[in-house]
């Protein structure tokens, strides 16, 4: 079992192994790291909340969703062909 689970282990670490250069993993990280973080950030700067309204994370989320869809169209191949 241990075998199993170490050549699997090799197996996805060889196809992260180049996902630094992947755009669609840059855009969800920095998206959805803002959507994680925006409700920290408006807990501790008040002022924002006048700025801010709920059609805002209804628009980030789609401009995630729109942002998905052309990294799909821009990428041709896995991450191993990078």
């Amino acid at each position: 079992m241990t075998a199993y689970l170490k050549d699997m282990f090799l197996v996805l670490r060889a196809k992260l192994a180049k996902a630094h250069k992947s755009f669609t993993i840059w855009f969800n990280g920095i998206v959805g790291s803002f959507l994680v973080v925006l409700p920290y950030a408006l807990d501790q700067w008040q002022g924002l909340h006048g700025m801010i309204n709920e059609s805002f994370y209804h628009n980030i989320t789609v401009l995630l969703v729109v942002g998905n869809i052309f990294a799909r169209f821009k990428t041709s191949g896995g991450l191993e062909t990078k």
